[in-house]
């Protein structure tokens, strides 16, 4: 009864409170930049930082301590082919995978600095995302620590622990069911990045899904997922502008 009433809990959590939480989180970034607060933008990436690893903590320690779940029940394995999958179809879709977050970030880097010598201003949700991204040295040792973070400790509590509790509770549901379960609880956990943000990642979380059904193992999922955030820092964004700040544009717009 207890660890139900624990994965009840922490199910509830995911899906209700980090949504909101996370957007609370983006908002005060947003006005604690306007004010021009020193290191805003890095206490607030190092803030997420340690937050997904608590995340990752309370995630293991209700499913491998507390409910005695095996470490393959979170996906913690090696990589296998599954049943319908070939080893080879794995790789291929990996290496696309790989390629187009390549050819994705090149092309936001030329979109921003076409966009940047025009001035333009990013839509609302689109700005906030714009405003987590980092400027100075600093700010992009303290995101690159975040999108490890989130690479490794995103797949274990969204597709892990995600996966797990759907086979428990809806134990006849195919993959498709999963993926697309999956997915649209990793959109919604983006909520602070707008309507256009859930989709982008419910669509990534979909994918890394469908890998991890693939395969049996989140370790695939976890480097494609570290290096689609990384590439974030391929943006080169200009400094804060103290002038602009109150309205929260920025002179380079990606999308």
């Amino acid at each position: 009864m207890l660890v139900h009433v624990a994965l009840m809990g922490w199910v509830g959590w995911l899906l209700v409170v980090e949504p909101l939480l996370g957007r609370r989180a983006s908002r005060r970034l947003g006005l604690a930049l306007d004010r021009g607060e020193p290191d805003a933008r890095t206490r607030f990436l190092l803030t997420w930082t340690w937050q997904g690893w608590t995340l990752v903590a309370v995630t293991l320690a209700i499913t491998l301590g507390l409910a005695g779940w095996n470490p393959a029940q979170l996906g913690l394995a090696w990589p296998r082919a599954t049943a319908g999958f070939d080893v080879s179809f794995l790789l291929g879709m990996t290496a696309s995978m790989v390629a187009g977050a390549l050819i994705a970030a090149i092309a936001l880097r030329a979109v921003a600095r076409r966009r940047g010598r025009a001035r333009t201003t990013p839509a609302a949700a689109q700005a906030a995302v714009l405003r987590m991204l980092p400027r100075t040295r600093r700010e992009r040792l303290a995101f690159a620590a975040l999108a490890v973070t989130a690479g490794i400790g995103e797949e274990i509590v969204w597709r892990g622990f995600g996966l797990a509790v759907l086979r428990s509770w809806l134990p006849y549901a195919g993959p498709v069911t999963y993926v697309l379960l999956l997915a649209v609880a990793f959109g919604w956990a983006h909520l602070y990045q707008g309507r256009v943000g859930v989709i982008v990642t419910a669509v990534l979380g979909g994918l890394f899904a469908a890998i991890y059904l693939a395969s049996d193992s989140l370790l695939v999922p976890m480097v494609l997922h570290v290096l689609l955030d990384l590439r974030a820092l391929l943006i080169r964004l200009p400094p804060d502008d103290p002038a602009s700040a109150a309205t929260g544009s920025s002179t380079r717009e990606v999308s």
